[in-house]
């Protein structure tokens, strides 16, 4: 063998040898990589598209989450639309199969006049007594009355089901005795007024709020013996679900008997 060849391969062989061996020592010195990521961790991808790591349950709890949060959003805008498309496209037959009905399904009720029962004791001195009872149910069938679409009666109270704007009104006659020798009212303050209101109350906001009243003075009976007041009262009201609509009067004893009594509220 040439000698020039000879040392070409031996010097070559010694290179790859000492390659070798620098190569052994750097990895037998070189200090172990501490793992970024251990048996109970995950790495997932965040909600602003990058790479998160962490706690293998938290990490998929919040994952799963969101990820299905975000499928329920996408099926129920879906449904939504595949709803309106559907009404858009049958309205004229929907129209005719319930005349009507089927789009304006709002709660509304009317009430009509009924006997009171006796004053109670809490009643005496207050300035403002509510209307107790009202026909109401099966009792509206032979009136004008009428409860739909989730209004519901509670102790001479109408409780409204859904949040929205509603008109609400009322009609009462009121009588009160006179005096005959004078025609005067037999109230001890005729400076006090007749007075019939609609209120609103909230079990959740603890306080009675008026929401319209109407006020008359007392007057000289023109036949001697009694006093007959009409009073009407209407106002559109942002209610709540759960508000609970009552009448007040100031004297309960001036409430007559009368079917011509009424006491109603309907979404608009």
């Amino acid at each position: 063998m040439d000698i020039k060849l000879k040392f070409t391969v031996i010097f070559v062989l010694v290179s790859v040898v000492v390659c070798l061996s620098v190569v052994l020592a750097l990895v037998v010195t070189m200090p172990d990589l501490q793992s970024t990521v251990r048996n109970y961790q995950t790495c997932l991808p965040s909600e602003f598209g990058t790479l998160k790591c962490g706690s293998t349950a938290s990490l998929l709890h919040e994952y799963l989450e969101r990820t299905i949060a975000k499928k329920f959003d996408e099926i129920k805008q879906e449904d939504e639309k595949r709803q309106q498309e559907y009404l858009d496209k049958n309205r004229v037959r929907l129209m005719s199969i319930y005349d009507k009905a089927f789009w304006e399904m709002k709660p509304a009720a009317k009430l009509t006049g009924k006997e009171q029962p006796d004053a109670r004791k809490s009643d005496i001195g207050a300035d403002m007594i509510p209307v107790r009872e009202w026909r109401h149910g099966r009792e509206l069938y032979d009136t004008s009355g009428f409860e739909r679409y989730g209004i519901r009666y509670r102790n001479g109270r109408l409780v409204v089901p859904v949040d929205g704007t509603y008109f609400i009104y009322s009609s009462v006659d009121l009588f009160e005795s006179c005096n005959p020798s004078t025609g005067k009212p037999n109230v001890n303050d005729t400076t006090k007024p007749i007075k019939h209101g609609i209120f609103k109350f909230n079990i959740l906001d603890g306080e009675e709020m008026e929401l319209v009243s109407n006020v008359q003075p007392h007057t000289i009976s023109s036949n001697r013996y009694f006093n007959s007041y009409s009073s009407y009262v209407s106002s559109l009201a942002q209610l709540k679900a759960g508000d609970e609509l009552s009448i007040k009067v100031s004297n309960i004893t001036y409430l007559k008997y009368t079917r011509d009594n009424y006491f109603g509220v309907n979404m608009i």
